[in-house]
């Protein structure tokens, strides 16, 4: 049972829909099919992610090539919350017999609230990220849809790391201040919409989820009155400091092994370090107070626990190898050999390593490397190189490589690349 509380904070919530499906039709025929469906005037755009916001009276229908060709995202304004549920059910309704979705397919909620109706402490930009993240129970969302928790476009947001290797648990209303939260669209919860007023969940959606209105509903409700205690009860609880210091459980000896090198190697003895290839105590202690925070950013922030480090001294840049890296959050600008990694990587050279579950951006892959289930973006692929059930797109990126099905939603191509028969290619540009 809500609280009267609860009850309002949902009665005067705003909710806007994403949904993503495929239609055999074209998009002219699926929105005069449509229109009437949902009773509000639908406008067609030529590419996704148009300039025109949806308003309650009129929504948009936009191509969306990130799941393949043929797949159409409508894209509703906000709507109370009493209709945006009369919507749901609308549009799930004409989905299931007009159109259908795949494990690509997912439905994003956007949610805000009426500050008239709530007051001011309802305003979404004034939200601590960090109290959210602690307070959201998370678990919630994957036991309702479990197909969902290792999607790279819908990662967990229970994902927190020290700004500093100094820094030690932070007194609550700094925690934003000390702390390293999820900061790019493909997580459960987009929180770069903060600024514009609303949150976007990206939890939701695979095959056939027309089919579950009562979940995503239920869902949503727990969307909706999570955000709205965070923004009520702002200040950090005892829970919340616990589930702060769960997560950071493992960062514990990084504090310690930060101090020195010799620390380094007692906290951490798995993890090699080198300087210009050579192992040496002496050179390696003289350059360890350059190389510790980019080596602190590789233990908290891609999950580094045993492997090779060698720093550039020339370059200044850290190259890794032999590491094995499954929950990895941010890596950026390096040298990456030989190892197996999931997660975030961006501006880093890469050579004859296993990618999975990943999101790839302004990256270079060389020498025999295999990429898994990931997006490819604006990034070099090496002749050598297989991608697998991949999405590549980007035309800052030339693709010479082997790509076996998945999707090439935009690039370059050259006169190397081996493209399956099964691979959905949209637009290309081929270069010698």
């Amino acid at each position: 049972m809500y609280t009267n509380e609860q009850l309002n904070a949902l009665h005067f919530s705003k909710i806007g829909f994403e949904f993503e499906f495929f239609s055999k039709e074209t998009v002219e025929e699926v929105k005069n099919s449509l229109s009437p469906a949902l009773g509000k005037k639908i406008r067609i755009e030529e590419k996704s992610h148009s300039d025109f916001k949806p308003t309650p009276k009129t929504f948009k229908l936009e191509p969306d090539n990130s799941g393949g060709s043929g797949m159409i995202e409508l894209v509703t304004g906000q709507l109370p919350f009493t209709e945006a549920k009369l919507m749901l059910a609308k549009t799930f309704k004409w989905i299931k017999e007009n159109a259908s979705t795949n494990h690509k397919c997912s439905i994003h909620v956007n949610v805000s609230f009426d500050g008239k109706r709530l007051g001011p402490h309802s305003n979404i930009s004034r939200l601590d990220i960090g109290k959210f993240v602690l307070n959201f129970n998370e678990n919630k969302v994957f036991e309702e849809f479990p197909e969902r928790k290792n999607s790279v476009y819908a990662k967990s947001i229970k994902f927190i790391v020290p700004l500093s290797g100094f820094h030690q648990q932070s007194p609550e209303k700094t925690l934003s201040k000390n702390y390293l939260f999820v900061n790019e669209k493909y997580y459960g919860v987009n929180f770069l919409k903060v600024p514009k007023g609303y949150i976007e969940f990206r939890y939701l959606g695979g095959k056939d989820y027309e089919q579950k209105y009562h979940k995503i509903l239920h869902i949503t409700e727990h969307f909706i009155l999570s955000l709205y205690d965070s923004l009520a009860n702002p200040t950090y609880t005892p829970k919340d400091i616990k589930e702060l210091d769960s997560i950071l459980e493992k960062h514990k000896g990084v504090i310690q092994g930060f101090k020195s090198y010799a620390s380094f190697k007692k906290h951490f003895p798995k993890i090699k370090l080198l300087v210009d290839l050579s192992s040496g105590q002496q050179i390696v202690e003289m350059y360890y107070p350059k190389m510790r925070e980019k080596i602190f950013d590789l233990i908290t922030k891609a999950g580094l626990t045993e492997g090779w480090v060698n720093y550039d001294g020339d370059a200044g840049k850290l190259q890794l190898k032999d590491a094995d890296l499954p929950q990895c959050f941010e890596l950026d600008g390096l040298d990456i050999v030989d190892c197996t990694i999931k997660g975030n990587i961006t501006n880093c050279d890469i050579f004859a390593s296993e990618i999975g579950d990943s999101s790839i951006k302004h990256c270079n892959l060389f020498g025999s490397s295999v990429v898994k289930a990931s997006k490819l973006e604006d990034s070099y692929v090496n002749r050598n190189v297989v991608a697998e059930d991949c999405v590549v797109s980007g035309f800052n990126g030339v693709f010479s490589g082997e790509m076996e099905g998945g999707i090439f939603r935009k690039g370059k191509i050259t006169n190397l690349a081996r493209i399956s028969s099964d691979t959905d290619v949209v637009e290309y540009e081929k270069i010698i």
